[in-house]
């Protein structure tokens, strides 16, 4: 069951959330102590007395709560509910846990405890609901007693007409609750099931409960005792209250906030939560339907002011109804679904029939939705998930695409246009044939850089950092969706991806999409000094003179990188660089002024750019370019940067598949070019295997990755994240490198430890082993190879998933010169590669032989960080490089502006009468 990759999850039927803190003697706290000495710890309670506990709601630990009677612990149920399950025509304990369904827990402030209202379902809709008390969450919980019930009719003595008859001052069943027959009518009347309990802004406790038959109540509760508050004044009278046809209030059943008529509704939950502007509302989940898999079950929305309502959805419907209808399956009118039956491609069944959700509100203002799900696959089996809620620009609750990871959701940086751009596969939660157990698949949408979308959807797309709410609308032919970006770990994969959730207010549809993966394998070439014109420095090239341009010959999905100093006159707009793209009978031809000469067939060419024209001949002249040309599917996009700022992209939509020659070249200028970099991009590498509970127990050296061939002197770049095996200490429970020569096998651990070594390794690192194995879970690895002579540096920058960066360094002396392969394996882990890039050099930033004359004084600064020298110069000139010994050997030249030079080796320099570290 591959679906349920990277989390042990539990079998919890309406799962309940509660946070939880723990001392070191296991006694439970609703806050942690000011020192901050409990453990935090999530809790779920549901049906048939089930329960989990996990630290980070991604790993569950399955026990059951324990109850007692006169502070004795037992398990039999009857006995426990005796009276509630008598009033039911429950007479074992098997039959009363079986319909012991729905509990929900809420630290009582005025009583000190944990209290649990929990719903025994009876016979002809006898249904109570009970309060149970414990200092401990695990229990025993001791039974208070009943807060409200359902089913009492005329005919019989009860507890639950002996309730009505505290609250209403009559004994006498009123003929509202019955039906021509004297039995419960459950077109009016509750079905006293699924509590969920919480205060309310101003402190007080309220109760929610009820499901289909005459829809939800809410009832007000006794701070003191968490029992029913009978003397509190709804200010709606002692009668019912209807507005219309729908019923507003009824003096023993409460307010009426949902349903009604015996439409569909359940599991009804409430939370207020404030939106990314901080405003905040009273908001209801309600699922619909019924909860088994081919039930059509799926959770609505709505939201309120006041927590008594009225509570209406994202087009204004009324959660109560005024007649009976239809309201599930095909018919979403009514309350926002906020997910609907759906597979992802690599998945072996689908995700059916969610619902019966709790909402957490976590003390750092972030949300979460905790639901079951069940399955396509024939069996009633389910599964609690947990997935991150995210507000849009409306102030309206979306759930993230994969279910909540640690460190993966909104980031607090902005995305770019570039991280956004690229093929996507969105899901559209449309009704289906749910009876059938079928589900919303995969469909390949284009999200452009020309701010286009093209694929399953048509249209256009903006997005809004808007101060790490990361909000996006999808202007399209099926309508508009607004939503967020969010960063997301895959469910299944553990590959980490850009994604969006959104949701169409007009037709209350929700849309999910992400960017589809893929492993980068570079080839880099950096140009030093002036190795690599395009053009030369008469201004001679002409626009299609493409003997003389730069060509590389790609195929498939593929990313070229180009770094460049652009020099032209720029006595006219077109004076500039330009990209040429040729297949083996077409030519599109894109110049840098936003201008196309010729196009693909059926292709159509779209431009954005930042510039104002009247200015556009000063944003290309003489700078430095980062061009960027990538290919995925049918989108070829294109992104220039000048200073680092991104002035224009361009999409061509509906391009061609088939293998292209990229020609790098302009008109009337010439190109200074530093880098080009070409990316293959292939499938996802993932280096290890996931378990159905979300370890990672795979044997040490059992999975081995792909390996790269090097000779010579290298430099080999591998960017991956690290998963650590969540239920594993071990330090050693992390990748490891395959260094490879010959017929032996090097092996270099990520805990600064190595096998099989050839050559001597020493070994540096800053991080503090009480952490590393948080460092290491979910961890970003950048490792970068090099070898000089007989020296390899193994230097990998760690940057752990709260933000902190670690370094850590091997250096291998004595090591082979000869030709290598390096690749990955591990123990109990999982990598997930982004790049793996080789980096070679062609010519030199130094020049040897007689020293020429300085122009010293136009270098205003001198710096250095890491590998790389910055000069920084008002004028173009050169600069005498001497050693630690004082010795000149050689001299590097420069241009105006900011340069950078690669060719230095690791060490002490003297340059310009600054001392300089290369490292």
């Amino acid at each position: 069951m591959a679906k349920f990759a990277n989390a042990a999850t539990v079998p919890v039927h309406d799962p309940s959330v509660v946070i939880v803190y723990k001392d070191a003697n296991g006694n439970s706290y609703p806050s942690n102590y000011a020192t901050g000495s409990r453990t935090k710890y999530y809790y779920i309670f549901g049906t048939q007395v089930g329960a989990a506990y996990s630290r980070d709601m991604i790993n569950w630990t399955a026990f059951t709560p324990s109850f007692s009677i006169n502070g004795t612990t037992t398990n039999n149920y009857y006995q426990i509910v005796k009276s509630e399950a008598d009033y039911a025509e429950h007479t074992t304990l098997d039959k009363v846990k079986e319909n012991l369904w729905a509990p929900d827990v809420i630290y009582n402030k005025a009583l000190g405890k944990w209290t649990m209202y929990f719903s025994l379902s009876g016979n002809e809709f006898k249904s109570s609901i009970i309060l149970f008390t414990s200092s401990k969450i695990e229990g025993p919980y001791e039974k208070v007693g009943s807060v409200v019930h359902g089913g009492f009719t005329n005919s019989t003595t009860s507890i639950g007409r002996t309730d009505y008859a505290k609250m209403t001052g009559t004994s006498t069943v009123d003929d509202r609750y019955l039906d021509n027959s004297g039995k419960w009518d459950n077109t009016y009347a509750v079905s006293c099931i699924d509590p969920s309990v919480l205060y309310d802004e101003t402190g007080k406790l309220w109760l929610v409960y009820g499901s289909w038959s005459g829809g939800i109540f809410l009832l007000k509760l006794n701070e003191q005792t968490g029992l029913r508050d009978y003397s509190y004044n709804y200010g709606l009278g002692n009668s019912p209250v209807w507005n219309g046809n729908r019923l507003r209030f009824d003096p023993y059943m409460g307010v009426h906030i949902a349903g009604g008529y015996y439409v569909s509704g359940e599991g009804p939950y409430i939370r207020y939560l404030k939106d990314a502007n901080g405003i905040g509302y009273y908001y209801m989940f309600i699922s619909m339907g019924f909860y088994s898999p081919e039930g059509g079950y799926t959770m609505r929305v709505f939201r309120s002011s006041t927590i008594d309502g009225q509570y209406t959805d994202v087009t204004g419907d009324n959660a109560v109804f005024d007649r009976y209808i239809f309201n599930y399956g095909n018919n979403t009118q009514y309350g926002m679904p906020i997910m609907q039956n759906y597979k992802y491609n690599w998945w072996n069944m689908a995700s059916v029939s969610q619902g019966h959700n709790s909402v957490l509100s976590d003390e750092d203002g972030s949300a979460y939705i905790v639901y079951h799900t069940k399955f396509d696959n024939g069996t009633i089996w389910h599964n609690v998930e947990v997935h991150q809620i995210f507000f849009n620009e409306n102030g309206w609750p979306l759930a993230a695409p994969f279910e909540y990871r640690v460190g993966f959701g909104l980031t607090k940086s902005k995305h770019s246009k570039e991280e956004i751009t690229g093929r996507y596969s969105v899901i559209t939660h449309n009704s289906v044939d749910y009876a059938k157990l079928k589900s919303n698949l995969e469909e390949e949408m284009y999200v452009n850089a020309d701010g286009t979308l093209t694929g399953a959807y048509s249209g256009t797309w903006t997005y809004n950092f808007a101060f790490g709410k990361h909000y996006i609308t999808l202007t399209t032919n099926a309508g508009t969706f607004k939503g967020v970006v969010c960063e997301q770990l895959m469910d299944g994969l553990s590959a980490r991806t850009v994604a969006f959730t959104a949701m169409n207010s007009n037709n209350e549809r929700c849309l999910w999409g992400y960017k589809r993966t893929n492993t980068a394998t570079i080839a880099t070439t950096n140009y030093r000094g002036e190795s690599l014109i395009v053009g030369d420095r008469q201004y001679s090239l002409t626009w299609d003179d493409y003997n003389r341009f730069n060509k590389q010959s790609v195929s498939g999905d593929f990313e070229i990188e180009y770094l460049f100093d652009n020099y032209t006159q720029a006595s006219e707009n077109w004076h500039n660089w330009a990209i040429a793209i040729k297949t083996s009978s077409e030519t599109w031809h894109l110049r840098a002024d936003a201008w196309s000469v010729g196009t693909f067939t059926g292709a159509t060419v779209n431009h954005t750019y930042t510039w104002e024209w009247s200015h556009f001949k000063d944003v290309y002249k003489n700078k430095k370019v980062r061009l960027k040309v990538s290919r995925i599917g049918t989108s070829i996009n294109i992104f220039s940067y000048v200073d680092s700022v991104l002035v224009y992209s361009c999409t061509s939509a509906n391009a061609p598949m088939n293998e292209v020659d990229v020609y790098l070249g302009g008109e009337t200028c010439y190109l200074d070019v530093k880098k080009i970099s070409v990316a293959q991009l292939g499938a996802r590498e993932v280096v290890g295997t996931t378990n159905e509970d979300g370890t990672y127990t795979v044997p040490f050296n059992s999975v081995k990755g792909n390996t790269t061939s090097v000779s010579g002197d290298f430099e080999l770049v591998y960017i991956f994240n690290n998963y650590h095996n969540p239920v594993s200490i071990d330090y050693w429970d992390n990748y490891i490198l395959r260094a490879i020569s010959g017929s032996s096998t090097m092996l270099i651990r990520a805990d600064a430890y190595a096998m099989d070594v050839f050559g001597s390794l020493a070994y540096s690192y800053d991080w503090n082993w009480n952490n590393f194995v948080s460092i290491m879970t979910g961890g970003h690895v950048e490792l970068r190879i090099s070898r000089s002579g007989s020296t390899i540096l193994y230097k990998a920058i760690i940057t752990s998933r709260d933000g902190d960066v670690y370094n850590y360094q091997v250096i291998q002396t004595g090591a082979p010169r000869t030709p290598m392969s390096f690749g990955f394996t591990g123990e109990e882990s999982m990598q997930d590669f982004f790049v793996v890039e080789k980096i070679s050099s062609e010519g030199s930033d130094i020049v040897t032989g007689k020293t020429k004359s300085q122009n010293i004084l136009s270098a205003t600064n001198v710096y250095s960080f890491e590998k790389v020298l910055y000069v920084n110069a008002a004028d173009s000139g050169e600069l005498e490089i001497y050693n630690v010994e004082g010795k000149s050997f050689g001299r590097i030249k420069y241009n105006k502006g900011l340069n950078q030079i690669y060719s230095l080796s690791e060490g002490f320099y003297l340059i310009g009468g600054i001392k300089i570290i290369i490292f």
